[in-house]
């Protein structure tokens, strides 16, 4: 049975992209606000976790625009009788394609790592507040992590095919790392992972602080714990399930040939970006909701 891909009109994909880039822009903008009306003084770690929350997104744009080019460039010789096509281009523009489609592949994971490092810079901000050595420990193990995984992507991209022309040479066997189910479960394995360790740290932190202050008041858990401790699941599991069902998705069209899943690799990849830009924006919108309420019970 031969997979068919996301069948939707080109149009409708560049919406798609610049929708859902301007989606995580909303999260992006509200948090500068924020930190605009702060009137405590900026600390270099929060500079670089916004600096790193701009990086990212604008590495989403970078994808996205080239996408855009890719699919004018498709729906320019969408007329053409299909056998002189090859990923929607006549043959002798596929190489050139698939040569800036193998580049842009670069700028998902540099969005994908630099929100996770956003994310750690935050949590070194707020760890510097406290004497928690254990948790700054356990940031320090996590930040080594997260770098080793991120150049094992860049190692995927351009050492996975051998020679590196594989990923655009049409006289030969195609190779892709983003089409190779192996590579792909490597990814998404170590994806979640530094994930899951990433959130490990505000988890430790909420439990120890937590753990001090009932032995000093002698009281179970406290509501803002467990609000903290849910809020922090929900952070992983937004980036979490978007890599897991790119990977699912993946796994299901993984015999069908490389030519006919390129949008079901350019969607899901920009789902998981967005995610990840929602997700390490997310504390900036509790702050913004929690004074909100405050406000809104004072009124009352």
């Amino acid at each position: 049975m031969t997979y068919n891909d996301i069948d939707i009109p080109l149009p409708a994909f560049i919406a798609i992209d610049w929708t859902g880039m301007t989606i995580a822009l909303v999260p992006i903008i509200l948090r500068f606000w924020l930190r605009s009306r702060e009137s405590q003084p900026r600390t270099a770690t929060l500079n670089l976790s916004d600096g790193l929350v701009l990086l990212s997104w604008i590495s989403g744009i970078v994808l996205i625009s080239i996408n855009t080019w890719k699919n004018n460039l498709r729906q320019h010789y969408i007329h053409l009788p299909h056998d002189e096509l090859y990923y929607g281009v006549p043959w002798d523009l596929s190489a050139h394609l698939l040569y800036v489609s193998w580049i842009s592949l670069f700028f998902i994971y540099i969005s994908l790592w630099a929100a996770k490092f956003s994310l750690l810079a935050f949590f070194a901000d707020l760890l510097h507040l406290t004497e928690n050595r254990a948790a700054r420990i356990m940031l320090i193990c996590a930040s080594v992590f997260t770098g080793c995984t991120f150049i094992l992507h860049m190692v995927l991209l351009s050492a996975w095919c051998s020679p590196v022309s594989g990923n655009w040479n049409i006289n030969e066997h195609l190779c892709s790392a983003v089409h190779d189910i192996r590579s792909v479960s490597i990814s998404t394995a170590s994806n979640i992972f530094t994930d899951l360790i990433i959130l490990t740290i505000p988890l430790f932190a909420l439990y120890t602080m937590g753990q001090e202050r009932r032995e000093i008041t002698k009281t179970r858990i406290g509501k803002a714990e467990i609000s903290g401790i849910v809020f922090v699941l929900c952070m992983a599991a937004l980036s979490i399930v978007a890599a897991l069902a790119r990977w699912i998705t993946l796994m299901l069209v993984r015999n069908a040939p490389k030519a006919d899943i390129t949008h079901t690799i350019d969607v899901w990849a920009l789902v998981e970006i967005v995610a990840s830009l929602v997700a390490v924006c997310l504390p900036s919108l509790r702050s913004f909701l929690r004074k909100r309420r405050r406000r809104f019970q004072q009124i009352k």
